[in-house]
């Protein structure tokens, strides 16, 4: 097997895969195969250096690249390499919190990890508890506040009113959690952080296990990322990092680019070695990546460079409007697949934000194209398997009172809000959990008749399913669920949801011997990732953010406009404006063949019209690598010298002589008549009456663009 661990690698992933001791950073830029290389590397290290597969631990960000690199590194090792510690983050923090358990203080090993479902269900009952005002505190907001806090491992608050009672908050959140015997997923690292920080005969028993720490994508780690990859490391230093500092774009949920700019200094001795060959991309489409990342300062330098042909130039268009611009890439579409060698799934658009998909999905439904939105509502996010999992959650940890209030009542028992009320009542005075409260409430007879036979008999579903999965497998679990609260027979003609819940049981028979512990692990950490491409002939559509390491033979990058891409919120942040700029790199990047980037002279969002830039970042783009095209204006005038001719004019031509009376034509309103002029240059603001759409007011320049 030692012949594949360097078997078509370039001078360059050579040099990475066969590196030495200590610790070594490879910068590699899209499409150079990274993950070949940390395949490779993985291979190396078991058929050449002869290291224990149980002494590697390989970390990355979604179970799904977690997949493909065991699949990649079995390919190159054999069955040696299933002893590899290969997964996410969350699920690496997870499986140490579970094995070391009897050291967490205040939760068991069958702990619960909430989603972000879960954790504002339990905010908002917290809220209420402390009498807060979910319109000072709105739960989303406080559940960002905490997340911000967290990523920042201080879990500080600023200190002021709001400030010292979100720590309140917050210490009360945390307090209920573990009541719950329930976690969050940053909890899982901050715990694990903890875990190895206080206990030391833990933290050197994972030190000597793992002589060698590979980590991906390690431009976006947070600090409790960084600093458990980094504890991890420091006995035998041999930590191997993959990533690209243009590519990092998620400071906003907590990533600090600063762990990649500074890797050198942070591990003294540090190599690095540069993977610029780029393998996906054409070379003009190249040229605009690396002119628009160049502009960026403070990156690690690197080129691009390809052996692939020149290919077509990317197209810049400028749309009329947004209507317009959904009709320009609906109409590019339908030419690509119907006349060229492309499928539909073949062809990706992505934009900044999702409220931008709407008038792109009317733009192709009106032409006919079939498309998918990708990154919608995750399978495991859907109601009627979040009911399913909250049984088995309770099942698993009767103290999870947010599972328990979830589904105490679906299917529906006629366990009303005055027996609600009681239960949390006698939990609050009992100082225990909703389960053990109603459990109380059936020992000494402290409900109506008709509340406390129906509290009964769930209570009897739940202990049942609780004695089968003791022995039987998961999904033999699932079924007897099913059937005791007759949930198929709840769902009634609603044959999708039917049809999600028997996908939900397919995928737990495909794990026989799997426990329901192990199961609900598996759940809490998959994500809509997990479940690979549709296989659809479908056009993809996406936010960059979701299309970040995917790539699509044609791609279309829309408003591409000032206060969209670079979005304005951001880009008034300290680094904002950087990270919009790799951001719009990463879109660029996605794209194999023919690149298409599109911005609105005009856009009407929030009930307005208004008149928009393009973006600064076509002003980056090498000339040579780009062709621009635009929809012609027409604007018809009256000449008041001549009442009964009417003249069209290229709007070019008559600029803003805009007067009350002229006929005006606009491409998605229609023909109107400007009925009045306000302002004067650059605000000077049109209303005109619109045969078809009413009165509206408009920009008076977007006549002169």
């Amino acid at each position: 097997m030692s012949g594949n661990s360097l078997k078509g690698l370039n001078p360059s992933q050579l040099e990475a895969v066969t590196h030495g001791e200590g610790p070594l950073l490879v910068l590699a830029g899209p499409g150079s195969g990274k993950t070949r290389v940390i395949a490779h590397r993985i291979a190396y290290l078991i058929n050449d250096l002869s290291v224990p597969p149980g002494n590697i631990l390989a970390v990355t960000f979604t179970n799904k690249a977690a997949a493909e690199m065991k699949k990649r590194a079995r390919d190159l090792a054999g069955d040696l390499a299933s002893g590899i510690w290969i997964g996410t983050f969350h699920s690496i923090c997870l499986r140490i919190l579970k094995i070391e358990a009897d050291f967490l203080e205040g939760h068991t090993k069958d702990f619960v990890v909430y989603d972000q479902d879960d954790q504002l269900g339990l905010l908002k009952s917290c809220l209420k508890e402390l009498d807060y005002g979910e319109s000072l505190f709105s739960p989303k907001g406080v559940l960002s506040e905490f997340d911000a806090a967290e990523n920042r491992e201080g879990a500080s608050f600023r200190d002021d009113f709001y400030g010292r009672r979100l720590s309140e908050l917050y210490d009360f959140y945390k307090k209920e959690l573990v009541k719950r015997n329930a976690m969050t997923f940053n909890d899982l690292l901050l715990l694990a952080n903890r875990l190895l920080s206080e206990n030391q005969g833990v933290c050197v028993r994972y030190q000597d296990r793992f002589s060698q720490v590979l980590v991906d994508e390690y431009q976006d780690t947070n600090v409790s990322q960084y600093r458990f990859a980094k504890t991890l490391s420091q006995r035998h230093r041999n930590l191997f990092v993959v990533g690209d500092d243009s590519q990092s774009i998620y400071g906003w949920r907590g990533a600090d680019i600063n762990n990649i700019l500074n890797f050198e200094k942070d591990f003294p001795g540090a190599r690095v070695v540069k993977l610029e060959r780029n393998y996906r991309s054409t070379l003009n489409i190249l040229g605009i990546a690396n002119s628009v990342i160049r502009k960026n300062p403070g990156r690690k330098e690197k080129t691009l460079w390809t052996d692939n042909p020149e290919g077509e130039r990317a197209l810049v268009f400028k749309a009329l409007d947004n209507a317009d611009e959904a009709r320009f890439v609906a109409e590019r579409i339908s030419g690509l697949v119907g006349t060229e060698d492309f499928k539909w799934s073949d062809v990706a658009v992505f934009y900044r934000a999702n409220f931008q998909s709407r008038v792109i999905e009317e733009g192709l439904r009106a032409a006919k194209i079939p498309y998918r939105i990708v990154s919608g509502v995750g399978f495991y996010q859907r109601a009627e398997i979040k009911d399913v999992i909250a049984y088995l959650r309770l099942v698993q940890n009767p103290r999870d009172d947010v599972s328990f209030l979830r589904i105490v009542n679906v299917p529906p028992r006629k366990i009303g809000g005055v027996t609600l009320r009681k239960l949390r009542e006698a939990s609050q005075a009992g100082g225990f959990a909703l389960f053990e409260a109603a459990e109380y409430c059936q020992e000494h007879d402290l409900l109506p008749a008709q509340a406390l036979g129906a509290l009964s008999r769930f209570l009897e579903i739940i202990k049942g399913l609780g004695s089968a999965a003791e022995s039987q497998p998961v999904a033999r679990v699932i079924k007897a669920l099913l059937e005791r609260v007759a949930y198929l027979d709840y769902l009634g003609e609603d044959l999708q949801r039917a049809e999600n819940v028997r996908e939900l049981l397919s995928a737990a028979e495909g794990w026989s011997e799997i426990t329901l512990s192990d199961f609900l692990d598996l759940v809490l950490l998959a994500t809509d990732e997990d479940r690979g491409d549709s296989g659809e002939e479908k056009v993809s559509l996406m936010t960059i953010h979701a299309a970040k390491g995917l790539e699509f033979p044609a791609v279309f990058v829309v408003g591409v406009n000032e206060d969209l891409l670079p979005h304005r919120r951001p880009a008034e942040t300290l680094g904002g404006l950087e990270e919009e700029r790799r951001l719009f790199y990463v879109a660029v990047t996605r794209a194999k063949r023919l690149l298409y980037l599109s911005y609105a002279s005009l856009r009407t969002a929030s009930g307005g019209t208004y008149h928009t830039r393009r973006s600064a970042f076509l002003d980056d783009l090498s000339p040579e690598h780009v062709v621009y095209e635009s929809r012609k204006k027409k604007l018809s005038g009256r000449d008041s010298d001549l009442p009964s001719e009417e003249k069209t004019y290229e709007l070019e031509d008559v600029g803003l002589n805009l007067r009350p009376g002229q006929k005006v034509t606009h491409p998605t309103f229609g023909p109107g008549i400007v009925k009045k002029i306000d302002g004067k240059g650059d605000k000077m603001v049109a209303t005109v009456d619109f045969f078809g759409s009413g009165v509206k007011k408009i920009l008076a320049s977007f006549f002169a663009d």
